[in-house]
């Protein structure tokens, strides 16, 4: 039986940059996530500098979360797939905390 993915693509803005720059807080933020997702991390999160920003990612059995964050434009852009709606969501939720945001962000 194929599984039904669920996709959550949200962007925040006025975030605090210090976390947005952090990359052990970003790992944190990946592994709090799929532990609230129920996913089963295949490996370890990867965080890399780039030009403007940072991007983390943690690639699981069944599903993906990934963040670009701008920590000087306080922005962060997640993308998180699931194989259930509830699980994105509940992934999605866990991120917006550690990061700060707000309702309306």
């Amino acid at each position: 039986m194929p599984a039904d993915y669920a996709q959550q693509l949200t962007e925040y803005s006025d975030l605090t940059p210090t976390t947005l720059g952090d990359a052990d807080a970003l790992a944190a933020v990946l592994v709090a996530a799929a532990g609230a997702m129920g996913l089963a991390a295949l490996g370890p999160p990867v965080v890399r500098r780039g030009p403007r920003g940072w991007a983390a990612g943690l690639i699981g059995d069944g599903g993906h979360i990934v963040l670009h964050t701008s920590p000087d434009e306080g922005r962060c852009l997640i993308n998180v797939v699931a194989s259930t709606p509830a699980a994105a969501e509940r992934g999605g939720d866990v991120i917006a905390r550690r990061l700060g945001a707000r309702a309306g962000d």
